[in-house]
């Protein structure tokens, strides 16, 4: 069932006319009543991760399925047989290898999401994927993923999200120089979008101003109303707290050359300052799947 738009959705920003589409993607698992239904539900799930992510690796289908490694090899290569898939090696992955998605698995999740999907095929599949990105991007998939898979301790399903944007899908329908390409947005509970940030290594101070006046600017546009920042390392969480601290202090006595504004007001500085959030819940997970 098409899910309706927020209430909280502005019609005039570009990115709010798109977000609906995206956001209303099934992407919980379901393990199906029995041996079929849970391979057609498998099946369905990878190639969406995969099509959606760019990526997918037997780590991210081990935890999401709940199975042994064997079992997430198989499962993998079951799909690269029937051409949805092919294999890449590569030392960047923690499982040594990375699978990306066929001209057919774009068909395919074309149909189930709805939406056209731009993909361009390679001779070279190592070619599809950007090497260095690797680990954050397969990060950024555990991440997002996780959301929608979340239990309390009683077992009850309780998502910290309803459905997301992946990067690649917001870079597609975000021309926007202005507008900080950021690792995803989240559609809460409550009606609300959220961007997404995987920060797994240190940044200077030049890096980190940059990357709040792009915040500011989404902010202020409503693109989203606050950033979630996840992490392996509370250490990296620490740094970003200590250059923000800085730069808030720093920034209101700075001035732009050309409009001779002050670089941050002091209301801009607190906008950024409540609506930034440190999301330490993940950190141990994301370190002990991607960093042990």
């Amino acid at each position: 069932m098409t899910q309706q738009p927020s209430i909280n959705l502005e019609t005039n920003n570009t990115l709010h006319t798109h977000y609906p589409r995206y956001f209303d993607i099934d992407m919980r698992y379901y393990p199906g009543v029995n041996n079929h239904q849970k391979g057609v539900n498998r099946t369905r799930l990878t190639v969406l991760i995969a099509i959606r992510f760019s990526i997918v690796t037997p780590g991210i289908v081990r935890w999401l399925y709940a199975i042994n490694h064997r079992l997430a090899l198989e499962h993998l290569n079951r799909l690269e047989k029937d051409g949805f898939l092919r294999m890449v090696k590569t030392h960047r992955s923690p499982d040594g290898r990375v699978y990306v998605p066929t001209y057919t698995a774009a068909k395919f999740a074309e149909e189930l999401m709805g939406i056209d999907v731009y993909f361009r095929s390679n001779k070279n599949p190592a070619l599809q994927f950007n090497q260095n990105n690797v680990v954050h991007n397969l990060i950024n998939a555990f991440v997002m993923l996780r959301g929608i898979h979340n239990y309390h301790s009683d077992e009850t399903y309780a998502p910290m999200w309803k459905g997301f944007i992946t990067e690649p899908e917001f870079q597609r329908i975000n021309g926007l120089s202005a507008t900080r390409t950021v690792d995803g947005a989240v559609l809460l509970p409550d009606g609300s979008i959220v961007a997404i940030e995987v920060e797994h290594s240190f940044k200077n101070k030049t890096a980190r101003q940059a990357i709040l006046l792009k915040y500011l600017s989404s902010l202020k546009k409503g693109d989203y109303s606050k950033i979630f920042l996840f992490s392996q390392s509370v250490k990296i969480f620490d740094d970003i707290k200590r250059l923000h601290e800085q730069l808030f202090e720093e920034m209101p006595q700075r001035f732009d050359k050309k409009t001779r504004a002050p670089l941050l007001s002091e209301s801009d500085a607190e906008l950024l300052h409540s609506s930034i959030i440190f999301r330490t819940k993940l950190c141990e997970e994301i370190n002990e799947m991607f960093y042990q």
